[in-house]
């Protein structure tokens, strides 16, 4: 087996991005993390002729990505040079000259990425020696999801570059490990499939204000950032998923752990006690009942925030008003004690100004260490926190992280996956037209149940959102109409169905059942009908009711009546002959 580097050109590299053939495995690999300075400065080595590391690739023969090539290495200086082309940057105030590759050039006049209008280029002859630059490939023949993991961790574990949480997740697949990945990806709102395109990952990376990459995740939109409990170049550093392993961890193992870096070391060191240990106790807890609570809390911390402030650094001028460093710990008291309050006790929050005005200040009370916390310290923490604040939390059945404020998040990162798993997601602002009438659109209700079945029909679940708007002129126009603010969630704006509701003189109740009716009434398959009518939900989304009509996921090809569909990017398309037979094979596969 030969494994030697082979000079592949920039153009030719471009090519396979632009086919869909570069792809990457988020199980291992970090997000789109250069800066604009280091991006440079690679365009300027090729420019200039000088060597750049090598790009290794595992190329993948069998399963549903068999034919590409999954980056093992390499993916930041693929993504620079690749961004450079595509006008996502400027070296020294020029761009690249799309006149010179034809390739790029098509691709922008199919609105595949925006072009700079009138802006100063590259010389062609620098355009060319970018185009022509020879970089060094190697390309590994994989056989295992587990021998690339592995490949990955030898090659990165070592990295100067990489955090110390970087650093665990390299080379590491495990339960535990993907489920912090999962869980940290969910909290930032950079959701996606475990593998996907090169082409997509600038959208769900993260950038800041003062560095715009046109990266999907503003960092100061994130929890994190936005409430002063990391500081960007902590997020960037993967510091938010060595809180999550925290919060997992206390949880699964139902006590607080001694905060160090040995301690997180060793959850994800495979031959050390304590991962075993954190293992079987996150398998013996659950991990989707794991899940569920924890951003369940998540949520339910963001909603008491949002209905008091929406000032940035608001949780950290009210824990430690004046002081500008991150809240790390405090926060880890904050969260474990609204965890035991929401889900143990099984309480909601009642009055979130009361609660926020107990905690003022509450940081000077707390045992602080810049390295280590003891497992004491931090449970007198936690117990510290509730104290403060319990008796502004009240019984609720359903609980709170199961219900309205606690599915905030999750209803947030369907809306922010409907932007790259387009085929499988759905959104709709409503029923009634945006002219002076406000019209019912009957034919509307036909197309959602063709939609309905064409998501069904990619063997996998999916979602349709209603009073979810994917054009701002859309939103504009509801916001002048009905006199609302829409609330922007990445590409999507929520506009809710209450407003739909008031205009036809009727309760929300009555709109959902009049969906239901238009679903009840179809001739889509008896079974898929049957799971659809009992997975139609109004949803409370920070002030809106969404409906949202889930498609779980099938066993057979569906139709409606004598017709079938499928999903191609966000078109619903009707199928026949050979198309079903096609079909009817990815269930092959999924079974």
């Amino acid at each position: 087996m030969s494994i030697t580097p082979q000079g592949r050109s920039v153009q030719a590299m471009y090519r396979d991005y632009r086919d869909g053939r570069l792809i990457v495995n988020r199980r291992y690999q970090r997000k789109l993390v250069w800066t604009l300075e280091e991006k440079q400065k690679l365009i300027d080595s090729i420019l200039h002729d000088y060597p750049i590391p090598l790009v290794l690739l595992a190329e993948l023969r069998a399963g549903p990505h068999a034919g590409k090539f999954e980056i093992i290495d390499g993916m930041q200086r693929l993504n620079a040079v690749f961004s450079f082309i595509e006008h996502g940057f400027n070296l020294e105030g020029r761009f690249f000259d799309l006149s010179q590759f034809s390739r790029a050039r098509q691709a922008a006049e199919h609105g595949i990425f925006a072009a700079r209008a009138d802006c100063e280029v590259l010389a062609a002859q620098q355009c060319s020696n970018i185009l022509d630059y020879q970089l060094a490939v190697t390309i590994y023949p994989a056989t295992t999801d587990l021998e690339i993991t592995e490949v990955f961790g030898r090659i990165n574990a070592q990295g100067r570059q990489l955090s110390p949480q970087e650093q665990r997740q390299a080379g590491v697949a495990n339960r535990v490990s993907a489920l912090v990945r999962q869980l940290a990806s969910d909290i930032r709102g950079d959701v996606s499939t475990d593998v996907l395109d090169l082409a997509d990952m600038p959208e769900i990376s993260i950038e800041h204000e003062q560095a715009p990459h046109g990266y999907g995740i503003k960092a100061e939109d994130t929890l994190w950032c936005k409430q002063g409990v990391l500081t960007r170049k902590q997020l960037r550093d993967s510091e938010d998923e060595q809180m999550v392993l925290d919060f997992v961890a206390s949880i699964a193992l139902d006590a607080p752990i001694a905060a160090s870096r040995e301690t997180f070391d060793a959850f994800y060191d495979r031959d050390a006690l304590q991962s075993g240990d954190l293992e079987a106790a996150v398998i013996a807890y659950g991990e989707e009942r794991l899940s569920t609570e924890l951003l369940g809390t998540f949520s339910v911390l963001e909603d008491m925030i949002a209905q008091v402030s929406e000032t940035q650094s608001f949780l950290r001028e009210t824990i430690r008003p004046g002081d500008r460093n991150p809240i790390k710990g405090p926060f880890y008291a904050l969260f474990m004690a609204l965890f035991d309050l929401v889900v143990r006790q099984e309480k909601a929050p009642d009055r979130p100004a009361d609660i926020f005005h107990a905690l003022v200040g509450v940081g000077r009370s707390l045992s602080a260490a810049s390295h280590y916390a003891t497992v004491d310290d931090r449970r007198r923490n936690i117990n510290t926190v509730k104290g403060l604040i319990q008796d502004h939390f009240v019984d609720r059945r359903p609980p709170a992280f199961t219900s309205g404020a606690g599915l905030t998040l999750q209803i947030e990162n369907c809306l922010r996956r409907s932007q790259i798993e387009t085929p499988r997601y759905e959104t709709k602002q409503g029923f009634l037209s945006l002219g002076p009438t406000r019209a019912w659109n009957a034919e509307l209700e036909g197309r959602l149940v063709d939609t309905v079945c064409g998501i069904a029909n990619l063997a996998g679940e999916g979602d349709v959102f209603l009073g979810v708007a994917d054009k701002k002129e859309d939103a504009d126009k509801i916001s002048a109409l009905d006199g609302i603010s829409p609330i922007v969630v990445g590409q999507r704006y929520v506009v809710g169905i209450d407003r739909e509701a008031r205009a036809l003189g009727i309760d929300v109740d009555a709109y959902m059942r009049r969906v239901v009716e238009c679903f009840r009434h179809s001739a889509m398959s008896p079974e898929l009908k049957t799971h659809v009518l009992g997975a139609i939900d109004a949803v409370d989304f920070r002030g809106f009711t969404l409906l949202r009509v889930h498609v779980p996921e099938q066993k057979d090809v569906s139709f409606v009546g004598d017709k079938c569909f499928t999903r191609e990017g966000t078109e619903t398309r009707e199928i026949t002959g050979p198309a079903i037979i096609a079909a009817q094979g990815r269930f092959r596969a999924v079974g």
